[in-house]
């Protein structure tokens, strides 16, 4: 991830030719994929992709399945767990200006949180960034305590997420490998709001959604999400509900963020650019010592001699997947309104693996060519 800049001292007499424009962004892989999951179910597909400065936007199926409004690129959906990065980065602008340091145990800012979680009460913020806490989830008990009416229009507070996670019994951490758990995002949330004295919307507009230019994306709040949006459906009892109004997870530091794929990718464009974050704390997002931190996957097993970053959100009525190089040259964000089925986080739809699967397609057939050996 280091820039390299070389500037010569004298020019040559036979200055070569401009690098060739990158080609299209490529989205035919992704489009077959789309029209597939639609047919199959899903009530729409969106799909933005960059090449450098070329650009594609697609989207297939309907924005909701009553008017059967055709659905657009730029429609809005709930992007749920990869928002975390989003409040990643919160957390690391306060690292950098001193205010808190990643060895800190959270309880120190928060001290809420050691009340709750007693015997977690060394657990760190670098812990809680890099999912080594061991912090049950406590969205798998609330999904099984909740009617689908009441996720719709029910307000939680941090508060009552942490203690609904501290009714499941587990081992305090901290984890030896990574395991997600919803609770780290919650307590990272509170701790923002907390310290800057003022709400996980305005910490996260300021900290990231303005300067990465991602002008579509909010931390709801309870209510109707603000149109256009992409509108998802469940199942209960048999019977289709819409499930776009999900106050449950309004402000939440998990779940609560609306965006688009346009936006996810601006946001990955914005990072290694050095807009967010300094260099240094976008280093250890992605190579973290002893973990990464920010909820990211780093794949190598993309491009032969590059590393990409992958990033999922999944759960409710919704999946995105986002995949980036580390320059954040080369994207591909995707996103589906999932068929309706009963709510359930145990099992994952075969569409989501597809997706994946038609992501990091597009992703490899952008790498760069490789270079011929010097003679």
């Amino acid at each position: 991830m280091a820039v390299a800049v070389l500037v010569g001292a004298c020019t040559s007499p036979n200055p070569a030719a401009p690098s060739p424009e990158p080609p299209a962004a490529p989205t035919s892989e992704l489009e077959t994929f789309a029209r597939g999951a639609v047919e199959a179910g899903a009530p729409a597909v969106v799909i933005h992709v960059r090449n450098g400065g070329r650009e594609e936007a697609k989207a297939s199926g309907a924005r909701d399945l009553d008017s059967r409004e055709p659905a657009r690129p730029a429609d809005r959906l709930w992007i749920s767990g990869a928002g975390a990065p989003m409040v990643a980065v919160s957390v690391l602008k306060l690292v950098e200006k001193g205010a808190i340091r990643l060895d800190d145990p959270v309880s120190d800012h928060l001290p809420d949180f050691g009340a709750i979680f007693p015997g977690w009460q060394r657990t760190t913020i670098r812990e809680l960034l890099g999912s080594r806490s061991g912090l049950p989830d406590y969205i798998p008990r609330l999904l099984g305590t909740r009617t689908v009416e009441e996720l719709q229009t029910s307000v939680l507070t941090f508060e009552e997420r942490l203690r609904i996670a501290a009714g499941t019994p587990a081992s305090p951490g901290p984890l030896s490998e990574a395991a997600w758990s919803a609770t780290d995002w919650e307590v990272l949330a509170w701790m923002l709001e907390r310290i800057h004295g003022r709400t996980l919307a305005d910490v996260l507009g300021a900290d990231v959604f303005e300067p990465a230019g991602m002008g579509n994306t909010l931390v709801a709040v309870p209510g109707p999400p603000p149109e256009p949006m992409l509108h998802g459906y469940v199942l209960a009892g048999g019977n289709r509900i819409d499930f776009t109004r999900t106050d449950i997870v309004a402000g939440s530091g998990d779940a609560g963020i609306i965006s688009t794929v346009a936006d996810l990718n601006a946001f990955f464009a914005a990072l290694p650019a050095g807009r967010l974050v300094s260099m240094e704390a976008w280093k250890s997002m992605v190579e973290g010592n002893p973990c990464v931190l920010g909820g990211l996957q780093q794949t190598e097993g993309i491009c032969p001699g590059q590393r990409h970053v992958f990033v999922y959100g999944g759960g409710g009525a919704y999946n995105v997947q986002s995949i980036s190089s580390l320059d954040g040259q080369q994207q591909v964000s995707v996103g589906m309104a999932l068929p309706p089925a009963e709510l359930d986080v145990s099992t994952v739809p075969p569409l989501v693996a597809r997706m994946e699967e038609a992501a990091r397609s597009t992703a490899a057939s952008m790498c760069a060519p490789a270079r011929p050996a010097d003679p």
